[in-house]
């Protein structure tokens, strides 16, 4: 069985300034729509089978919330679900907003 690990903000950043990691947010739709992580994917259970039909083999998937609580449970099911490399961000997109302000974009 798959588990996921916990990344910080700097490593999550760095991974996305690399461009091959997978951003999933779980909050709800409003908040997604005021500030996100650009490129990051609205993860709900509506899109979540697309989600994963998406991802390329092996691709690593960062799981944001709000704080760094829900987004460990949702990266446990992702990786129960055989994905893997699986991470929850520490600190959620609270902390990644207030390290990385200029790394925000509203849809």
């Amino acid at each position: 069985m798959s588990d996921f690990s916990r990344i910080n903000v700097a490593t999550a950043h760095q991974l996305w300034q690399e461009g091959n990691t997978a951003f999933a947010d779980i909050r709800d739709a409003r908040s997604f729509a005021m500030g996100h992580i650009p490129g990051a994917v609205h993860l709900t259970d509506a899109s979540l089978s697309d989600f994963l039909a998406d991802l390329a083999d092996a691709q690593p998937v960062v799981v944001v919330c709000y704080h760094g609580n829900s987004s460990q449970g949702a990266a446990q099911y992702l990786a129960h679900q055989g994905i893997e490399p699986v991470s929850s961000l520490d600190g959620g997109f609270t902390a990644w907003v207030h390290q990385h302000p200029e790394a925000v974009e509203q849809s």
